[in-house]
């Protein structure tokens, strides 16, 4: 398990990377077509993971990879949703919450259970999600947010878990048809929306770009990580990118840094020690 929480801890900071660089790049381009532009990004440099390791291209492990790649476009598109609708300090606690839960409850389900200090550091790590992601704001409706964050979790979850069923034969070979079926969806909606269908050329593309860049490596690590190890320990790692992202805000966005957000970035370093020491 060492070598597959080190995997999912390398996951949660590249995608806390490709978090900060997403919303640098929403401040001038909307954040579908932000999505659109990293995913694409994501695709083109997806063939390089598959000199990483052995890989091979087997029919189900593909169908696995192209469903997981719906669910996780389909929890962004209702994460984005919820945050146009709500406060993100409804929103994201429950959609950060829900990605480790979905996973933790499918290894209970098959028999697989953490040791004490596994299970102390997994709730450990649930409450730092909330404590991270929760900001302030009185904007919105609290009942659709809750609505949204929990069905966007859940659908986040949904793709994490079935990654973990991909077997270790694949290896990085389901990363590429994930992110091919994740952008024929995000192309899909531009039928109905009215947004660009890629970032025009100027400093948001830039940052969309490099949002795509850590995001296909935090995947394949990810991918890597759940062959190695079990679901719930991995997901619960590999979902502290929102601590990852808050750090990179307060050192480069000049942005405050709230006390509960201090005390989540302490009980996330709690929680990876005690899975590290219980696993």
């Amino acid at each position: 398990m060492g070598v597959a929480l080190v995997l999912a801890v390398a996951t949660a900071v590249l995608l806390g990377v490709s978090d900060f660089f997403a919303a640098r790049a929403a401040r001038t381009v909307p954040a579908i077509t932000v999505t659109r532009t990293a995913v694409l990004t994501s695709l083109v440099l997806s063939p390089l993971l598959l000199l990483v390791v052995d890989s091979q291209f087997l029919g189900h492990d593909m169908l696995l990879g192209a469903v997981s790649g719906l669910f996780m476009v389909g929890g962004l598109a209702l994460l984005y949703q919820g945050y146009s609708v709500a406060r993100m300090g409804i929103v994201a606690p429950l959609s950060s919450v829900l990605i480790a839960v979905v996973p933790v409850v499918w290894d209970l389900l098959h028999g697989v259970r953490p040791g004490p200090l596994a299970a102390v550091g997994m709730v450990a790590g649930a409450v730092a999600l909330v404590l991270t992601s929760y900001t302030s704001s009185d904007q919105g409706s609290a009942f659709m947010g809750a609505v949204l964050g929990v069905t966007s979790g859940a659908m986040f979850g949904t793709a994490f878990t079935v990654m973990g069923e991909i077997s270790d034969a694949a290896g990085l070979a389901p990363v590429g048809v994930q992110r091919v079926a994740g952008l024929v969806l995000l192309v899909g909606l531009a039928a109905v929306r009215t947004e660009p269908l890629f970032a025009p050329a100027g400093i948001g593309r830039r940052y969309a770009v490099g949002a795509g860049v850590p995001a296909v490596m935090a995947i394949g690590a990810l991918q890597l990580a759940f062959q190695k190890g079990s679901s719930g320990p991995v997901a619960v790692a590999s979902s502290q990118f929102a601590t990852v992202a808050v750090l990179l805000a307060v050192t480069f966005n000049r942005e405050r840094m709230r006390w509960w957000q201090a005390v989540g970035v302490g009980l996330t370093a709690l929680a990876v020690a005690l899975i590290a020491a219980g696993t």
